[in-house]
């Protein structure tokens, strides 16, 4: 009745002929640096649809939008990169009016999209995803405008630096900008004989409709993938006509903002001195040319001149042209894997001859040729990494993520019901050892803590691995003795000194010295 009189009273003082809105539930909002998408349930009630916005908590007195009945979305553009917009959304039927509310920031940074999430469920990622990573990133091209906070549209790449016209134009601003068709599920990057409106470079034979996640100019990147993980992609690539210098791609390549990562230790080139590691990749290419070869470059000579790849091959049995396939790379801090339709096609995991970087890379989405027609149509891209709770940076940390206690590796067994908490445990009979890869900060403490239960002797030892090499040198190490209860041991180390942003790949192994077996569980490494 209190309610009633409330409502009453509110109308009242608005006159006799008016009637007050009623704030319904919030819009399903989200927000990018160029556009932020407003979704709404549909209602064939509405008779008209008014929409305001303002970076202030003020409605406007006029609607910004009017959209058609029955439409259920619009895309709000021209707005401040970072600023946080109000959104009302009115209703207009034949009973009245309600307004529909809410608010986002306009992110420059990628968010987490409830909406593309969806797409896991419809249209599955192949099996070479390893069980227990989840999914950290993907662009499901779902939208009527590209995702800018995910993508620049700046093509440029460590050997175009080496042209000094384009690099003149990346420095300016003045870069070509790509072909490409959005229809709600894909993307469809393409050239042909109108578009782009120019060639990249004067005298190559290439136009180029490519989008990336690092912008040389600004030295923004907008995807951190320097921990690794699995990326991958789903698309059908085809040409008509006969196109020169046909190339469709989904690569890696170092970042800007020079040569520092294209050229190699030791070597300068106009004033920029190298500081890759002779034998790690520059550039990863998943795939590219229309047979998908697999390519990983790292060879440059002290001139700076591009010599040749590390590794290669292509896959044979594929029907790569007019033909949906899945291609997949898995990025560990000790090797490179590549997956076609879930299938593993080639693995370069020598730990003495490292490939992978200690770095984040450039995602890639490319077409590139000139003389008649080259698509590239991309339904997804998605990049899954190992989830890391609480702080503690050693994936799978409890045995609970999946049934091969991946990405462990040596000899130790998983046991069920022996953990902490009688979930999974790690078992290590006399002579077995537990061991993991992991890229951490460089030039941090850290501590390694992990739990036991036995009657044994565990050594554990932290060690720094080289890049390409694999060579170790020693953090820490410790013996101790295990107690037939679960009990907890520390200890600290530090990791070796990088350059940057880099990361330090250690190794971290704890050994049964002892005589009688022991259980290990919950096991963390924190700084």
């Amino acid at each position: 009745m209190r309610k009633i009189l409330l409502l009453f009273t509110l109308l009242s003082t608005l006159g006799s002929d008016a009637q007050a809105p009623l704030v319904t539930s919030k819009l399903r909002l989200l927000g990018t640096r160029s556009w932020i998408r407003v979704n709404w349930d549909a209602d064939h009630a509405v008779t008209q649809y008014r929409l305001y916005w303002s970076p202030g908590n003020k409605r406007p007195a006029k609607p910004a939008a009017t959209p058609e009945p029955g439409v259920n979305h619009y895309y709000i553009q021209n707005l401040i990169p970072g600023a946080t917009y109000h959104i009302w959304l009115e209703r207009i039927t034949a009973g009245g009016s309600s307004i529909a509310q809410g608010t986002v920031t306009a992110h420059k940074k990628w968010e987490p999209d409830p909406e593309e999430r969806k797409e896991l469920t419809t249209n599955p990622s192949s099996t070479a995803v390893p069980a227990g990573m989840q999914l950290y990133w993907q662009d499901e091209f779902n939208d009527a405008l590209l995702n800018r906070s995910k993508w620049t549209t700046n093509y440029f790449s460590s050997l175009n630096y080496l042209n000094q016209e384009s690099k003149e134009e990346m420095l300016t601003g003045r870069l070509p900008q790509p072909a490409y068709r959005l229809n709600g599920s894909t993307i469809n990057l393409f050239v042909n004989d109108s578009l782009p409106a120019r060639l990249y470079t004067p005298k190559g034979n290439q136009k180029i409709s490519s989008i990336q996640t690092y912008d040389w100019q600004t030295n923004e990147n907008l995807l951190d993938n320097s921990r690794g993980g699995y990326f991958e992609v789903r698309v059908r690539r085809s040409k008509s006509g006969e196109p020169k210098g046909v190339n469709t791609a989904f690569w890696f390549d170092s970042p800007g903002p020079d040569l520092r990562y294209y050229l190699e230790q030791e070597t300068v080139l106009n004033g920029t001195e190298g500081i890759r590691p002779p034998g790690q990749v520059f550039e990863i290419d998943v795939f590219e040319l229309l047979n998908a070869q697999f390519v990983l470059h790292g060879q440059v000579d002290k001139k700076g001149t591009f010599v040749h790849n590390l590794a290669t091959h292509i896959a044979k049995g594929y029907q790569h042209e007019n033909n949906w396939v899945t291609h997949g790379m898995l990025w560990t801090p000790t090797g490179i894997k590549h997956y076609i339709n879930g299938n593993l096609i080639g693995a370069y995991t020598d730990k003495h001859k490292i490939f992978a970087p200690n770095h984040f890379m450039n995602v890639f989405l490319g077409t590139y040729g000139s003389g008649g027609n080259v698509n590239m149509e991309v339904d997804y891209i998605r990049y899954y990494q190992w989830p890391l709770y609480g702080g503690n940076e050693l994936p799978n940390p409890g045995f609970e993520e999946n049934s091969s206690h991946a990405p462990w590796e040596g000899d130790a067994t998983l046991a069920a019901g022996a953990g902490r908490k009688g979930g999974n445990g790690l078992r290590l009979m006399p002579g077995q050892k537990a061991e993991q890869y992991v890229y951490l900060d460089h030039s941090r403490a850290y501590t390694l803590e992990y739990w036991s239960a036995g009657s044994g002797t565990l050594k554990a030892t932290v060690e720094n691995v080289a890049p390409v090499t694999g060579d170790l040198s020693a953090a820490a190490s410790q013996t101790v003795k295990s107690r037939p209860a679960f009990t907890a041991t520390r200890l600290n180390f530090k990791t070796g000194s990088e350059r940057d942003h880099h990361k330090k790949t250690i190794r971290m192994v704890i050994e049964n010295t002892g005589t009688t077996a022991v259980v290990l569980d919950d096991i963390t490494i924190k700084k």
